[in-house]
């Protein structure tokens, strides 16, 4: 078998065989959790779900894995009890919609801009990462886009516009899929693309790609928990959210791929406190987040409003 094809049984093998996730049985769930794709591919959903399951026997969690606009949607009908995304400009306008009961901050990581090794437009080690996609977007360089409406999507999207650079043409490939197939799709097109870190480093030993562009502040990648409004099961869906955040479930976060890779693949947020990150664009000095308790929803919400100012300053 060649190289390639061996490459991506293996990828295909670990993506299918990555998170067995306790609890999926329909008739047994008490709460329906729709989550990001970056935490399923990645190995961290599986890994809650255990613990909290773990630690609550009585209670039963059925997850569903789709990106962050999805499953926004799904939370807006009332199809999901509570969302893990990383999407925060959509995130704003379902609280701001009233959509939600509560929105917590649980855990951030980083998004990085990956490609060939051999770096062919030479944007490795760039501090803006706008300069680099105007870079790939001016030698009309492969670039695999998620394009399905996820939080990875929104960000790349984000970061084309403030590259002044609307993005088309057979050079920009959208996969419509997850972040794990997508990366499978750059390395095999020997393309870059724009991935959370945490899933490429489960998967980076599988791939022909390396980290090229990563750490300047726009490139922030936030997670939040969101209890929906229409949703059948509330009061779990909050118990989850508050065991998320509770000192157990930080724990978890916080050791997540220490033994695979040797530093954390999360950092969890302590709820309440500030959160540093790097200036945008080379500034010199941190910037800082505050993570309120929660976010109420609802129109009107004056903690709501203030909550999604500063995530937007973040996002």
């Amino acid at each position: 078998m060649d190289p390639a094809r061996l490459r991506r049984s293996r990828l295909a093998a670990l993506l299918l065989g990555l998170v067995p996730l306790a609890g999926c049985d329909a008739d047994r769930a008490s709460v329906v959790l729709a989550a990001t794709t970056s935490t399923y591919d990645s190995g961290l959903l599986e890994r809650l779900v255990r613990a909290y399951q773990e630690a609550h026997p009585e209670r039963r969690i059925r997850t569903v894995v789709v990106g962050s606009g999805e499953a926004l949607e799904l939370g807006r009908r009332g199809d999901a009890d509570v969302l893990l995304v990383h999407a925060p400009e959509a995130e704003n306008r379902f609280v701001e919609a009233g959509h939600a009961l509560e929105r917590t901050p649980v855990m951030y990581n980083g998004f990085v801009i990956v490609g060939p090794a051999e770096d062919p437009v030479g944007i490795r080690g760039l501090a803006d990462p706008s300069d680099a996609l105007r870079r790939v977007a001016a030698a009309r360089a492969s670039f695999v886009s998620r394009g399905d409406g996820s939080g990875t999507h929104e960000r790349e999207l984000a970061l084309w516009r403030e590259a002044g650079v609307s993005p088309d043409g057979p050079w920009y490939i959208e996969s419509g899929q997850g972040q794990g197939t997508s990366l499978q799709l750059a390395s095999e097109r020997r393309a870059y693309t724009l991935t959370d870190e945490a899933t490429f480093r489960v998967l980076a030993r599988l791939l022909d790609l390396a980290p090229l562009v990563e750490g300047d502040g726009s490139l922030l990648n936030l997670y939040s928990a969101l209890v929906t409004r229409a949703g059948r099961r509330p009061r779990e869906g909050a118990a989850f959210v508050e065991w998320l955040t509770s000192e157990a479930g930080r724990a978890v976060i916080a050791t997540f791929g220490v033994g695979e890779g040797g530093a954390p693949l999360f950092t969890p947020l302590l709820v309440g406190t500030r959160l540093p990150i790097p200036a945008p664009h080379g500034g010199s000095d941190p910037a800082e987040l505050q993570a309120p308790d929660s976010i109420s929803g609802g129109p009107g919400a004056p903690a709501g409003r203030a909550g999604a100012r500063n995530l937007r300053q973040a996002g």
